[in-house]
């Protein structure tokens, strides 16, 4: 980086020639004094430097620095990672190139990914309309190594590289190298032995597996390492190479983002590498009967399908194609023997390749519905019904455990045991079992004002009643607030922390938001082992209707008509998901200990 050398420039005005006396000299003296002042300016006026991605960026800016972060206007260079940002009265709101979400609190030491809670060290710092990041927090969640170099002072961010594989497909070997952020990919070849090298710019190596054998043939194996064509960070290169015995064809791609490169060899019996395969993978194929009343037909997907489905008459049958689908399945054909379903297949369309057809073969025909979600397409034949359901809702707090307190004097037990109230009405108009943690003004077991672990046992006394009922889903029912800043933050907001409860946690944030009107706060796996949501046994998620500490929600949270909302988006979401065959694992399970019971119980007789 060039700077201006303010001796050179000094020294060239000093041998001009000597200035007159008099007038004339106090004027040459004060011309040299007005030159030395604009250069001090413009030398302090020159900032520090960002580098993104092997690109750089003079900044007018000093970059603080706090401990071990260092706070720089990252965001004018977010194009230079393929990313995009918003920003909003609260929030910068940044999409990466991968389609990753991070919110990043204008006045809280706070971020999300992909709704997900993340510690950063402070917020964003504003000199004049430029907003400073804290750098190392940011570049992380944006999927980048950042560097300072204090000596410089220049602050580097690199895209990790996180994805390296190498695997033998059904009809081809492919080797993939995939980045956080787009990158400059550089081929060639390399003799005796013959080596194909692939060279990733201005990126860095995560701590992955970076060497692979190949199972045989001519293909030996690839291995990755990171390299630097000069001494300083911007001069960071991954060089792939991938051995060979002999020079075989191959095909090499990009993905349209520049995130991630391809690289594909033909089997050890192939001549050439066969055209691209689908995006959509269909890998397994199996039929389960429920109950009496429901039967499923589950196909397991790479991806998430695309869909169109039907039905036939004569003989009845239901079938559903698949867009973009290639099958590497054990079987495309089963027989259930079942009453209701003859047979089960995947083939593909006639004169459509690309497009797969599963066809269920029915005795008669029979009601049905058909979910398609990431990871499988789902067939439910018959119906589950929230009669075959036990549900537990949990009201919080209670007692003088008055949780949140709005600016009014609105206490969030009061709220919550409300809204739930409707919500158990609602689920037994339907059918359902539902049991509730509390129905009064009381917490669940007597517990001591402050002190923390009484307060522990209460909330596992809410867990022991959904275990010993061994329901099927665990529901709890608070209202939100913010200590700092309460006025900024607002909107429902759905919790879960294990993986069993995201589906459930997605479809009751998405019906509540619906019938509520508040604003969409997402569904969020909560930082924190919150015990009504990892000390149960069923699915269990934390659902908060709004924040109490918001003037706005909290003067709507007041009203019976937006609680009766609000227990219809509640009761909507489980109906939902009960439907969609959200608790089919479940029910799988209860049937197989209930034959196990039958079973045991016969071998006694």
């Amino acid at each position: 980086m060039h700077r201006l050398d303010l001796e050179a420039v000094l020294g060239a005005h000093t041998s001009l020639q000597p200035p007159r006396r008099g007038s004339g000299a106090r004027a040459a003296r004060l011309a040299g004094c007005i030159l030395l002042a604009v250069l001090a300016l413009t030398w302090g006026a020159w900032g520090d430097t960002l580098v993104v991605a092997g690109q750089q960026a003079s900044s007018r800016h000093k970059f603080p620095v706090v401990g071990e972060e260092v706070y720089a206007p990252i965001l004018p260079a977010l194009s230079l990672l393929g990313a995009k940002y918003e920003l909003t009265p609260e929030a910068i709101k940044i999409t990466t190139a991968t389609g990753r979400e991070v919110l990043l609190s204008l006045t809280r030491a706070e971020a999300t990914l992909d709704g997900m809670m993340r510690e950063v060290p402070g917020p964003p710092r504003k000199e004049g309309k430029v907003y400073l990041l804290p750098a190392r927090a940011v570049g992380s969640l944006l999927g980048c190594a950042v560097r300072w170099d204090a000596d410089s002072r220049t602050l580097f961010l690199h895209p990790w590289v996180r994805r390296f594989s190498l695997e033998r497909l059904a009809d081809r070997y492919r080797l993939r190298v995939g980045a956080e952020a787009p990158v400059l990919f550089h081929t060639g070849r390399l003799e005796n032995p013959p080596r194909f090298y692939l060279d990733l710019v201005n990126a860095d190596l995560a701590d992955i597996p970076s060497e692979f054998t190949a199972d045989g043939g001519y293909l030996r194996g690839a291995r990755a390492s990171q390299n630097s064509l000069s001494p300083a960070p911007e001069g960071d290169v991954i060089r792939v190479v991938v051995e060979l015995e002999e020079w075989r064809p191959y095909r090499f791609s990009v993905t349209p983002d520049r995130c991630e490169a391809r690289l594909d060899f033909p089997l050890p019996d192939a001549d050439e590498v066969p055209p691209e395969a689908a995006p959509v993978v269909l890998t397994d194929l199996n039929f389960q009967r429920l109950s009496a009343r429901l039967a499923a037909v589950r196909l397991s997907v790479y991806g998430k399908a695309t869909c169109r489905t039907g039905t036939t008459e004569d003989p009845p049958s239901i079938w559903v194609e698949v867009a973009n689908a290639d099958v590497r399945m054990p079987t495309r054909h089963i027989s259930p023997r079942d009453r209701w379903v003859s047979d089960v297949s995947v083939d593909p369309v006639p004169d459509q390749p690309r497009r797969q057809r599963l066809t269920i073969e029915l005795e008669e025909p029979i009601s049905h519905s058909v979910v398609s979600e990431q990871g499988e397409v789902r067939v439910l034949l018959g119906r589950t019904e929230l009669a075959d359901l036990t549900v537990v809702i949990d009201p919080g707090h209670g007692g003088h455990d008055t949780g949140a307190i709005g600016r009014t004097g609105l206490q969030e037990k009061e709220v919550n045991l409300s809204i739930a109230l409707r919500v158990r009405q609602l689920l037994q108009a339907l059918g359902a079992k539902v049991l509730m943690t509390r129905t009064t003004d009381a917490p669940v077991v007597p517990w001591t004002r402050g002190n923390r672990e009484e307060h522990r046992r209460e909330l596992l006394a809410r867990c022991a009643i959904a275990n010993k009922a061994n329901a099927d889903l665990f529901v709890s029912i608070h209202a939100n607030a913010r200590a700092r800043n309460p006025g900024d933050t607002s909107g429902t907001e759905t919790y879960y922390r294990k993986s069993d409860s995201i589906e459930l946690a997605r479809v009751i944030q998405e019906e509540l938001v619906k019938a509520a009107g508040l604003l969409d706060g997402g569904v969020i796996r909560h930082p924190k082992p919150i015990v009504v949501l990892y000390q149960t046994n069923m699915p269990a998620v934390l659902v908060e209707v709004g924040y109490l500490s918001h003037p706005d929600d909290e003067a709507q949270l007041a009203t019976d008509a937006f609680r009766e909302k609000a227990a219809e988006g509640i009761a909507n979401g489980i109906r939902r998901y009960v439907e969609e065959g959200g608790i089919l694992a479940r029910m799988a399970e209860r049937e197989a200990r209930q034959a196990r019971g039958t079973q045991e119980g016969d071998s006694q007789e």
